[in-house]
C-alpha cells in the first residue's frame, strides 16, 4: 500500500535524515510536520481512490509530500502519476530538482518527462520541404535570414524542443516549420524514425511521472473528447496527448478555475484566421499551398474569403471603437450575422476535395490540416454570433500591438460542472496549492471548480511570520477609484518605504494605467536616489525581470497580475511587498459580469459570496511573495484603506498570516 510505503519514507529511518544531495542540487533536510501530514493524506488518498484538495503554505515543502506518495503509486499501479502545474518555474524545479533527489534516496531510476503541445517540436518535414525545395511555404520574405540558423540547430538538437535555442527565431518561420495536428503523415514520413514528437509522445510513454502545465492538460482532455466519437481506436492511441494514467496532481490549483475557464471555452480570432488563409494562399506574393496553377479555383475562394474577413473585421472595428468597451460583451444572438459563414464553407468543401483528390500525401494531409483549421474558426463564429452554447458569456475584444486584431470569445461562466465530470469523476485527483482557503475556509474554493466530492485539508506555516514580517496598513488613503488623489498620497509612501528599505521591493498593481501612471511620475525619484525599476510591459517578460531583478542591487519592480502569484523570490534581494490596492477583479469584465450575475441568480450575495473571496485569495497570493523561506524577513505595506474601513477588510486580514501592524498615516 502506498501509505505504507510512504510512512516508511518519512519515519524515523527516512533516507532523508542520511542522504547527500545529487551533484549541483542544494539540499539540507528539515523535518516539518506538515509536509508528513500532508504526505501521508495524499498517500490515504491513492489507496482509497479519493479526491483531495489540501492547503499546504510556502515552506512545507508539498512538491515532495505529493511526489513521494504519486511515484509509489505509479509503481504500485504500473501506470504514471501526471503532475499539472501553472508555471515553467515549478515544473523545472520537480524535474530537474525533487526528482533526482527522490532517485537518489530511493536509489531508483524514475523515468519522467514534461509533456508538451506538439507545437512545441520542429517538424523535419515541414523544414526540409521549405529548406531545400519550396521557399514559398516561408510565410514573409523577411525572416528567411533565420532559416539557416534554424537548419544547423535541426543538425545538433537532440529534442526538436523551440525552447533549447540559444536564440528565438521569428515566430512566423517557427509556425511554419513546427508540428501541428492533423498535418503528420505518421509512418508514411520519410522522417517518422527520427521524429522530434514521437520520441516525446515514446518517453512519456514510459514515463512514471508526467509533468504538464493546465494549458496541456485541458488540450488532452478536449483531444480525448475528440477522439472518442471516432470509430478508429488506432488514430485515438496515436493521437491521444497523454497515456492513460492512475492518478492526477493539480498543483498551483489557484489557477485551476479561470485555466479550465480559457481552456474548455471557445475562440476565433482575426489574426489566425489571416494566418490560415496566408498559408493557403498569399495574392500579394503568389505563395502559398495553392500556388500552382492546378489550385486556380480554390485560390480564387481564398482571395475572396480573405476580402470579406478584411471587410467584416474592418467593420467591426469600427462599430466598437466609439462605445470606448474593450473587451465588449455580446449579448443578442444573431445580432450580428457570421458575413464569412458562405466563403468559409464554400473554401472548406473545396479543400476537402482537393484533398480527395490529392496523390502527394505531404500536400493531401497539408490541405486536410488547413481545412480543419478553416472548419474550427467558422464553427467557433458560428457559436459566437449564435450565442449557441448555454450558460457561456460571449465577448469580442481588440488586441495586438497596433489594436488591429479582434478576438470572439466564448467561455463557460461556471466550470464546477464540467470539471465535476471531467476530472474529479476519475478519482484519485489531488488539489494543493498555498493559497485555497478565505478566512480558514477552503469549500468556497472547492466549490469553484467542482471538488464538491474531495476530502480537506489546511496545513498550517511552517514560517514564524511574528518574527518575520511587519506589516503596515496606510489608514487615512483617499479611495483608490479617486486616482488622481489616490496617487498622489500614495507616492508618499513608496517615497519613503522604497528608501527605507534601498529598494528590495515588489510594487503590486492591479491596472496597468495606475502603474504606468505612477512610473512616469516617480523617474525622477528613481533616478536621483540610484533605484533600479522594472516595469511591466517596458520589453522584459516576467521571468527576465525577475532574473534581473535578483542580480542588481536597488531594483524595485512594478507590476501587475503575474507578480501576485507563481513568483519566488528567497532571499534578501526581496526585503517588502507593497500592496497598492486590495486586487477586486475588473467589475466591468464581461466575465466577472457574468459571474457575479450567476452568483445572483442563485440566491447569493454577489460582493460578498464572490468579489470579495475572489480578490482574498489574489491578496494572499501577493501577501505571499514576501516570506519563501524560514530565513526571509521584511515588510509589507498596504496602501488600500479598505481594508481596516470596510466591513469586508476583516476578511482579507484573517486570511494572512498572524503578524504585527502597524497602523500609519
Amino acid at each position: 500500500m502506498v501509505k505504507e510505503q510512504t510512512e516508511s519514507f518519512f519515519g524515523d529511518n527516512s533516507p532523508l535524515r542520511n542522504a547527500n544531495a545529487p551533484d549541483g542540487v542544494a539540499f539540507k533536510y528539515e523535518p516539518r510536520q506538515q509536509q508528513v501530514d500532508m504526505a501521508y493524506a495524499v498517500a490515504d488518498a491513492f489507496d482509497n481512490d479519493e479526491n483531495l484538495c489540501i492547503e499546504a503554505p510556502t515552506g512545507v515543502g508539498k512538491t515532495f509530500a505529493y511526489l513521494v506518495p504519486a511515484f509509489f503509486h505509479a509503481c504500485q499501479t504500473d501506470k504514471p502519476v501526471v503532475i499539472t502545474t501553472h508555471t515553467i518555474s515549478l515544473q523545472d524545479q520537480i524535474l530537474n530538482r525533487d526528482i533526482p533527489l527522490l532517485a537518489k534516496f530511493l536509489n531508483v531510476k524514475i523515468d519522467a518527462v514534461v509533456a508538451k503541445g506538439r507545437s512545441n517540436y520542429l517538424c523535419l518535414r515541414k523544414l526540409n520541404e521549405i529548406a531545400d525545395m519550396d521557399q514559398s511555404l516561408l510565410p514573409d520574405d523577411n525572416i528567411t535570414g533565420d532559416l539557416g540558423r534554424l537548419v544547423s540547430w535541426a543538425e545538433k538538437t537532440k529534442t526538436g524542443d523551440h525552447t533549447d535555442m540559444n536564440r528565438p527565431i521569428a515566430p512566423q518561420l517557427w509556425n511554419a516549420v513546427c508540428c501541428e495536428r492533423g498535418n503528420c503523415l505518421n509512418g508514411q514520413c520519410a522522417f517518422f524514425s527520427s521524429c522530434f514528437l514521437m520520441a516525446a509522445r515514446r518517453r512519456i510513454g514510459k514515463a512514471r511521472i508526467i509533468i504538464a502545465n493546465h494549458a496541456f492538460f485541458f488540450a488532452a482532455l478536449a483531444t480525448d473528447a475528440r477522439l472518442a466519437t471516432r470509430p478508429d481506436a488506432e488514430s485515438h492511441e496515436r493521437e491521444k496527448l497523454l497515456p492513460d494514467f492512475s492518478a492526477l496532481v493539480i498543483d498551483e490549483g489557484h489557477t485551476l478555475e479561470d485555466a479550465a475557464a480559457n481552456h474548455l471555452g471557445i475562440r476565433a480570432d482575426s489574426l489566425t484566421i489571416r494566418r490560415i488563409l496566408g498559408r493557403l494562399y498569399s495574392d500579394e506574393r503568389k505563395t502559398g499551398l495553392l500556388a500552382a496553377e492546378r489550385f486556380s479555383e480554390a485560390r480564387e475562394l481564398v482571395v475572396d474569403a480573405r476580402r470579406r474577413a478584411t471587410l467584416f473585421f474592418s467593420s467591426l472595428l469600427n462599430w466598437m471603437e466609439p462605445q470606448n468597451k474593450n473587451p465588449l460583451r455580446y449579448f443578442v444572438p444573431n445580432h450580428i450575422e457570421n458575413y464569412l459563414a458562405t466563403p468559409f464553407a464554400k473554401l472548406e468543401k473545396s479543400l476537402a476535395a482537393l484533398a480527395d483528390d490529392e496523390e502527394d500525401a505531404a500536400v493531401k494531409v497539408e490541405l486536410e490540416c488547413l481545412k480543419d483549421a478553416v472548419e474550427e474558426q467558422h464553427m467557433a463564429l458560428d457559436i459566437f454570433f449564435t450565442m449557441a452554447r448555454q450558460d457561456f458569456v460571449y465577448w469580442m475584444e481588440i488586441f495586438g500591438r497596433d489594436k488591429n486584431d479582434i478576438s470572439f470569445n466564448c467561455i463557460p461562466v461556471d466550470v464546477s460542472p464540467l470539471l465535476a465530470e471531467q476530472v474529479f469523476r476519475k478519482p484519485p485527483v489531488i488539489v494543493t496549492s498555498a493559497t485555497l482557503a478565505v478566512n480558514g475556509d477552503i469549500h468556497y474554493f472547492m466549490n469553484r471548480i467542482g471538488a464538491n466530492n474531495a476530502q480537506s485539508m489546511i496545513l498550517d506555516t511552517p514560517f514564524d511570520f511574528k518574527k518575520q514580517v511587519q506589516t503596515y496598513i496606510a489608514k487615512n488613503m483617499p479611495d483608490p477609484r479617486d486616482v488622481d488623489a489616490f496617487l498622489d498620497k500614495a507616492e508618499g509612501h513608496l517615497r519613503h518605504f522604497l528608501t527605507l528599505t534601498n529598494g528590495r521591493t515588489f510594487v503590486l498593481f492591479t491596472s496597468y494605467s495606475m502603474m504606468n501612471n505612477l512610473a512616469k511620475r516617480m523617474e525622477a525619484f528613481f533616478t536621483e536616489n540610484n533605484l533600479t525599476l522594472l516595469l511591466q510591459g517596458d520589453g522584459l517578460p516576467t521571468l527576465k525581470m525577475i532574473e534581473k531583478f535578483k542580480s542588481t542591487e536597488r531594483a524595485v519592480i512594478f507590476g501587475t497580475s503575474s507578480f501576485w502569484t507563481g513568483v519566488d523570490v528567497p532571499g534578501d534581494a526581496l526585503s517588502s511587498v507593497i500592496i497598492m490596492r486590495l486586487p477586486f477583479a475588473n467589475p466591468d469584465h464581461p466575465l466577472e459580469v457574468a459571474r457575479t450575475e450567476r452568483t445572483t441568480a442563485l440566491g447569493k450575495n454577489a460582493f460578498f459570496d464572490y468579489t470579495v473571496p475572489e480578490a482574498v485569495l489574489k491578496f494572499r497570493q501577493g501577501f505571499g511573495r514576501l516570506i519563501r523561506t524560514k530565513d526571509d524577513t521584511g515588510i509589507v505595506v498596504i496602501l488600500d484603506s479598505r481594508i481596516i474601513q470596510k466591513r469586508y477588510g476583516q476578511t482579507f486580514l484573517h486570511s494572512i498570516p498572524e503578524c504585527p501592524v502597524e497602523l500609519i498615516d
